[in-house]
């Protein structure tokens, strides 16, 4: 990825209206489903844990961190769909290919966070030998790196789908995209977390209408703009 590359910090909200207006159905749809495979096997679980069928509760817990995997990539791309397309469109892609490559990233940034936590710890119990407050300097900072390696992978599941990358590939484009925009994506961040906490009044039904806009706003930051380029700046306008 080109370092001149920005993201259309103002025209990401328009876009994303037109293309939820082009298919709303199909959006809340398929956020339905995504609430729907995320809360229901986590309630099931928890019956299971009260009938005292403790393992099979477990399960049920664990498919529903696996489960919406599926509906959030079909999410993810019918917002890609609905976007206005880019000068040179992107082959088709096929599912299995990107459930493969999906599965590979959320496992690898899994094992960086639980390898990155299990660090801090040892290295603070290690300090804390010598220092209270040395334990509790390397936990802050070690802390702070994970949230700023967490912020930077931000977009690596919308640009694995959006450029057919694979699994490293969308984490080191993440990582490079979010460092060039960081202050933009940190306003962007905020604005949807406010969305979606508005989206959780009225019994979360309001999580219809902000998930697909959010998946709509995440992949249009997919499509960055060269500055002082006159197409870029013609292709950043709502179409």
């Amino acid at each position: 990825m080109a370092p001149s590359t920005e993201l259309p910090l103002v025209t990401l909200l328009p876009r994303a209206w037109i293309g939820f207006g082009k298919a709303p159905w199909r959006c809340v749809g398929l956020a339905n489903v995504l609430l729907l495979s995320a809360i229901g096997p986590a309630l099931l679980g928890e019956d299971l844990r009260r009938l005292g069928l403790t393992w099979l509760g477990d399960l049920a817990v664990v498919a529903s961190l696996v489960l919406p995997l599926l509906p959030l990539l079909a999410l993810l791309k019918l917002a890609d769909q609905l976007l206005p397309p880019e000068s040179r469109p992107e082959p088709p892609i096929r599912w299995s290919w990107l459930l493969r490559q999906a599965t590979g990233l959320v496992l690898f940034e899994l094992l960086l966070v639980l390898g990155g936590l299990a660090l801090i710890q040892t290295l603070s119990w290690a300090a804390g030998r010598l220092s209270t407050t040395l334990a509790g300097v390397v936990v802050v900072s070690g802390g702070l790196l994970m949230l700023c390696w967490m912020f930077s992978q931000v977009l690596a599941l919308p640009l694995l789908v959006h450029h057919r990358l694979r699994a490293l590939q969308a984490m080191d484009h993440s990582r490079q995209l979010v460092r060039h925009n960081g202050l933009k994506m940190l306003a962007l961040l905020g604005l949807l977390s406010g969305i979606n906490l508005l989206g959780l009044i009225g019994a979360s039904l309001g999580l219809l209408l902000s998930l697909p806009f959010s998946a709509l706003v995440l992949m249009a930051c997919c499509r960055t703009q060269t500055p002082c380029s006159s197409v870029s700046r013609r292709n950043i306008l709502p179409t």
